[in-house]
């Protein structure tokens, strides 16, 4: 359970690093001239790319292996929080009661301001961590949709959160661009060309 939260963190800052990634491409691409280009439309999921790409696998593991001690303080702060809030419910004495809940705020300051610094430390080294392969998995995507006649590729994370109605199936490139990013990131090949 802790680790399927700490993903669920993980991810959430992923996409969030990606969406302004995607959104700094969109710019360079809108700011040319010339022809409307044509080809076709794809979805692929980021959200798969944390368990999907081997390097960001890999540094994904080493920033949960590195940050589970914090995480795992920060679990326990809330645990007692919890434990302290039902002593207090319980507390007849209110003197008693009173001294519980002195205890509760301190802990609960310790808990905001631990939680706060973990926040920002884990985003700072993510973004330290997952920056350079995130620019190298958005370069990895231009050149496997040039070579597949793709003009646009959304991001089904947002897009699902946005309301998205329909998707065809078979617009969805998430798992060949996995496996084709593995496949060039262990042999340091460009992306092959689709068979027309």
């Amino acid at each position: 359970m802790v680790k399927r939260l700490f993903l669920v963190i993980l991810m959430v800052l992923t996409l969030t690093v990606m969406t302004y990634a995607q959104g700094s491409a969109l710019k360079s691409t809108t700011q040319g001239g010339g022809a409307i280009p044509t080809g076709k439309v794809a979805i692929i999921d980021s959200r798969a790319f944390g368990e999907g790409i081997g390097e960001m696998k890999k540094q994904l593991d080493k920033l949960e292996a590195d940050f589970q001690p914090r995480f795992k303080d920060l679990e326990g702060l809330q645990q007692q929080l919890v434990n302290l809030d039902d002593e207090i419910k319980k507390e007849k004495n209110p003197s008693i009661q009173q001294q519980k809940a002195d205890k509760a705020q301190i802990v609960k300051r310790d808990f905001e301001r631990k939680r706060e610094d973990f926040q920002q430390d884990y985003q700072k080294r993510s973004e330290v961590a997952l920056g350079p392969l995130r620019d190298k998995v958005l370069k990895f995507l231009e050149s496997y949709a040039a070579s597949r006649d793709i003009v646009v590729v959304f991001d089904l994370a947002p897009a699902a959160q946005a309301g998205l109605v329909f998707l065809n199936p078979g617009t969805n490139i998430t798992e060949d661009f996995i496996k084709e990013y593995n496949r060039q990131s262990s042999a340091g090949a460009p992306p092959e060309p689709a068979n027309k």
